[in-house]
C-alpha cells in the first residue's frame, strides 16, 4: 500500500547511493491517498489564503518567461482551523520521513523556515537556479562524506499533491552539483545554456522529492495541463537556524496540541537536552554525553 510506514523503515543502500551521487532523491509513494486528499481538501477550502511570488529582481531573461509569476503560495497552514490545519501538522514528523532525516543529518534535526505550499497554473514563468557548493564547507548548506556517514545542512522535502509529467516544467535540478568545485555562472542560473546538464524530474501525486540545498535547483515555466501543488519543508540539522519566520526561541501555546515528535521538530535550536525522533516515530531525550 502507498505510504505505509513498513515500506520506510530505513533509508535503503540504494537510496543512500542515489543521494550521495545526484543530491535529491525521489521517494515513490511516500503519502497515502487518503493523505493526499485531505490536504488538497484543506488547500480548496482556504483559497483566500494565498499570496503570489515572483522572484527578487526579476528573471533578467527569456528562457524561463510567462505571463504570470512562478508560484502562488498559501500561508498559515499549521494555524488554520481544524480540521484544515491537521493534515499539515501530521506532515512535520510523517513517520515515513524519518528515516531519510536521520540517515542525511544525524540524529537531531529541526524545521527550518515556515512550512510553505506552491502552487503554478498553467503559463507559470519559471524560477531562476540557485544553490551550489562551491568546495568549501558552508555552515549552514554544505553535504559531506566521512566514515561511512554521509551529513547534509539544509534539506528541502517536497511532498506532491498533483502529478508533474515530463515535459510539464516545475522543480529541475542539476544532478551533481552539491560537490561542485566552482561558482555557479549566470548562464547556468538563467537557463540560457547547456540544457543538457539540466535534470527535470516527473513525480505523482504523493512522492516525496528530498534535495539538498547546495543542489543547484530551479523551475521550468510551468506548461502542465492542470495545477501543480506541493508542500515544501525545509529541515536542518538541530543546531543550525538559516532563516527567520519559525520559532526562534519559544514555542507557541497552539503547540501544545501537537505530539511530542511534532513539538521536538519545531522547537528552536540548540543541543543538549533535546528531544531526538527515532526511525520508529518515538523521541528519546538527548544525553549531555551522546555523540552528534
Amino acid at each position: 500500500m502507498l505510504g505505509d510506514p513498513e515500506d520506510f523503515a530505513m533509508m535503503n543502500d540504494r537510496e543512500k547511493y542515489l543521494y550521495d551521487l545526484q543530491g535529491f532523491l525521489v521517494v515513490r509513494g511516500l503519502l497515502a491517498a487518503e493523505e493526499i486528499r485531505a490536504l488538497n481538501d484543506a488547500l480548496d477550502a482556504n483559497l483566500d489564503k494565498t499570496s503570489d511570488h515572483v522572484p527578487p529582481g526579476g528573471l533578467e531573461n527569456t528562457a524561463l518567461e510567462g505571463d504570470k509569476s512562478p508560484y502562488v503560495h498559501f500561508s498559515g497552514m499549521l494555524t488554520w482551523d481544524q480540521p484544515w490545519c491537521q493534515p499539515f501538522r501530521d506532515l512535520l514528523a510523517h513517520k515515513n520521513i524519518l528515516p531519510y532525516l536521520n540517515t542525511m543529518m544525524g540524529r537531531g534535526w529541526k524545521l527550518d523556515h515556515n512550512i510553505d505550499v506552491l502552487t503554478s497554473t498553467p503559463g507559470a514563468q519559471g524560477l531562476p537556479f540557485h544553490g551550489n557548493s562551491t568546495g568549501m564547507f558552508a555552515g549552514s548548506t554544505y553535504y559531506m562524506y566521512d566514515d561511512g556517514r554521509m551529513r547534509s545542512g539544509l534539506v528541502v522535502c517536497q511532498f506532491y499533491l498533483t502529478d508533474v509529467n515530463d515535459g510539464d516544467g516545475g522543480l529541475t535540478v542539476i544532478p551533481g552539483s552539491h560537490k561542485a568545485n566552482f561558482a555557479m555562472p549566470d548562464y547556468v542560473r538563467y537557463y540560457e545554456d547547456h540544457p543538457e546538464i539540466f535534470h527535470h524530474i516527473s513525480l505523482k501525486a504523493g512522492d516525496l522529492v528530498i534535495f539538498n540545498e547546495a543542489t543547484t535547483h530551479g523551475a521550468l515555466p510551468w506548461k502542465g495541463k492542470n495545477e501543480r501543488r506541493c508542500v515544501l519543508h525545509r529541515y536542518i540539522p538541530k543546531y543550525m537556524h538559516y532563516a527567520g519566520g519559525i520559532y526562534e526561541t519559544r514555542l507557541p501555546e497552539w503547540t501544545e496540541e501537537l505530539t511530542e515528535a511534532q513539538r521536538a521538530v519545531l522547537e528552536p535550536p540548540y543541543i543538549y537536552g533535546r528531544s531526538l525522533i527515532e526511525d520508529d516515530g518515538k523521541t528519546v531525550v538527548r544525553p549531555h554525553r551522546e555523540g552528534f
